[in-house]
């Protein structure tokens, strides 16, 4: 199996919401801000550190990432294409994986509608400032 070093700097972007992308990623250095998008406000889910994977649940069911990830720092990845490590993993693996992704999304979504917060999210949270400095990130002005 090939795998991939990606070399991430200070802001930039990994992935986006809708990105078709069903790679896998371990983080190897730095720290990755994983936020979702609400009209115009930002919403940090988690931060990412060294010793972490990125993309595991498109990486078992295909489907469009749901959250943007950007680097908080200089990162390095190592990017696990999906199409060599699916050929290296036992069927029941693949097929635990689809189905824990599954309750996962289901999860994800019963909490976001339900709009229940995590005790310890406060230190996720972010100002109106970093809000709209991380919007205007995502979607910048076109000049």
């Amino acid at each position: 199996m090939q795998s991939y070093i990606i070399a991430l700097e200070h802001e930039q972007i990994l992935c986006r919401e809708g990105d078709t992308s069903s790679e896998l990623y371990l983080v190897d250095k730095g720290s990755l801000l994983v936020c979702v998008v609400n009209g115009t406000q930002v919403k940090a889910l988690a931060k990412i550190h060294a010793g972490e994977f990125i993309g595991e649940l498109s990486f078992f069911d295909n489907r469009p990432r749901s959250t943007y990830i950007i680097a908080l720092e200089k990162c390095t990845l190592i990017h696990l294409p999906q199409h060599e490590l699916l050929t290296k993993f036992p069927q029941w693996f693949i097929q635990i994986g689809r189905a824990l992704t599954k309750k996962i999304r289901l999860h994800d979504t019963l909490i976001h509608e339900s709009q229940i917060r995590h005790n310890n999210s406060d230190d996720l949270k972010l100002s109106m400032e970093e809000q709209r400095y991380y919007y205007d990130l995502i979607f910048p002005k076109s000049h």
